[in-house]
Parts: structure tokens; C-alpha cells; sequence
């Protein structure tokens, strides 16, 4: 490669900067539904080549624009331009729009559960309400869901799946319970995304979908949503014999 040709320069500056940006999207990415994962790779990688063109054909006319700390100055703004631009294209062509802001956890973790309703309406045709037996649902799309994980290195949106549905059955308990969410807990470790009741119970139903996700069965979630409302009845119900429930 000639590297002093100004579009090899700037395909290779270009390189470097959009993979800087890949990499530290994929650290985030165990958070994104792999929906968003997609669209976001195809902006990256269109934004990339069309930047390294136009600053190219910049490169060619103007001297200044040649040297290395003008590709590199102009790849970051010009991918910054471009890839603000595609994104509003996406939005109102396509109505595709970008995750949505929010101003605390409490605000997202509603957003997502109500995210999940939508998804076990898809799926199920059945529109849960927030009530203690609709998190059922939840267990039984989980436990669909679970088939298909692979235990060992599970596919990146898992967590997202686990962050929805978890989402979903602590605004069960928040709404009858309150409570405050967060992301993170001495305990529970970063992203656990724990939720402490007015009374100051802590519970971790991000991290029960997970692991429902992984473990199978054992890790039924309505048994530990039922034992977290109701330990009595939960115990009589998940212990009676089969038959009997």
C-alpha cells in the first residue's frame, strides 16, 4: 500500500478510527438487543467508507488536508457528521431511531418491562398487566428462550433479553412494593442492576433471568418471584405434588 496516496491514507486512518469505535461498542453491547447491534454495525461500516471518500477527494485538492493530522482530524468529525446525518436518514425514512434517553435507571427499567410486555404480546398473543401470575409468562418465554442459549458462550443480546424480562417482573414488585432501581451493588457486582423495595429488601430479577437463561429450569423465576411475595404459599405451592397444583 502507498501510503502516500491521500485514499490510502484515509482508509487506513479511517481503519483505525472506526475500529477504536466497534470496539468500544461490543463492550457495551451485552446491554443492546441484537437488532440495534445490526443497524449500528451497517452505520459504522457505511459511515466509514463514505468518509474515507469524501476525505479523500479532500485530500486531493488540498494540501493541508493531506498530512497526517489532517486525516486524522478529519476523520473524526467527518464520521461524526456522517454518522448523524445516516442516522437521521434511518429515522425518517425508515422510522429506524437510536435507544432512547433516560434520565435515571428507574426511567429505563420501566422503558425495558414495558419493552418485554411487547415482546410476550408478539410472541404469545397474551398481554400481561403487572400482576404476580403474569410473570408466568415471563418464565415460560425464558424457558423457550433458554433451548436456544448456548451455556457455555451465550450470543451477545442474552443480557438484554435478561435485562428486559428482569426489568418486567421488578416493576411488578415495584409498583405494589416501591422501590428504587440501580445499576450497580456491593454485592450483586456492576450491572446487576439490583431493585430495593421501600422496606429495603434487595432483589436481583436482571440476574434471576440470567441465570434462568443458563441454567435451565432450576432456576424457575416465578418460584422466586412467589417466594419473594409470599414465602408460605409460594413454598405449599412449588412443593405440592404436581397433580395437586
Amino acid at each position: 500500500m502507498n501510503i502516500s496516496n491521500p485514499y490510502a491514507r484515509t482508509f487506513l486512518v479511517g481503519t483505525v478510527w472506526f475500529g477504536l469505535v466497534v470496539l468500544r461498542s461490543l463492550s457495551r453491547e451485552q446491554d443492546q438487543a441484537e437488532g440495534l447491534a445490526v443497524i449500528r454495525t451497517i452505520v459504522f461500516v457505511t459511515a466509514w467508507l463514505v468518509t474515507a471518500l469524501l476525505l479523500g477527494v479532500a485530500a486531493t485538492r488540498w494540501e493541508n488536508v493531506r498530512s497526517w493530522w489532517g486525516i486524522g482530524l478529519g476523520t473524526i468529525f467527518g464520521s461524526l457528521a456522517v454518522t448523524l446525518a445516516m442516522l437521521v436518514i434511518l429515522e425518517r425514512v425508515y422510522g429506524v431511531k437510536g435507544p432512547p434517553k433516560f434520565n435515571t435507571t428507574n426511567e429505563m427499567m420501566i422503558y425495558l418491562a414495558g419493552e418485554s410486555a411487547k415482546w410476550i404480546k408478539q410472541d404469545r398473543d397474551i398481554d400481561v398487566n403487572y400482576s404476580l401470575e403474569s410473570i408466568q409468562h415471563v418464565e415460560e418465554e425464558l424457558g423457550r428462550i433458554s433451548k436456544e442459549v448456548n451455556k457455555t458462550n451465550p450470543a451477545l443480546g442474552t443480557f438484554g433479553i435478561a435485562l428486559g424480562y428482569g426489568a418486567y417482573i421488578g416493576e411488578v414488585f415495584r409498583r405494589d412494593y416501591g422501590g428504587e432501581w440501580a445499576v450497580d451493588h456491593p454485592t450483586g457486582g456492576p450491572k446487576s442492576y439490583p431493585l430495593t423495595t421501600r422496606s429495603n429488601t434487595v432483589i436481583f430479577p436482571v440476574g434471576w433471568c440470567w441465570k434462568r437463561l443458563i441454567n435451565g429450569d432450576e432456576d424457575n423465576v416465578y418460584h422466586k418471584a412467589m417466594m419473594f411475595a409470599d414465602p408460605e404459599t409460594a413454598k405449599a405451592k412449588i412443593e405440592a405434588p404436581v397433580e395437586a397444583r
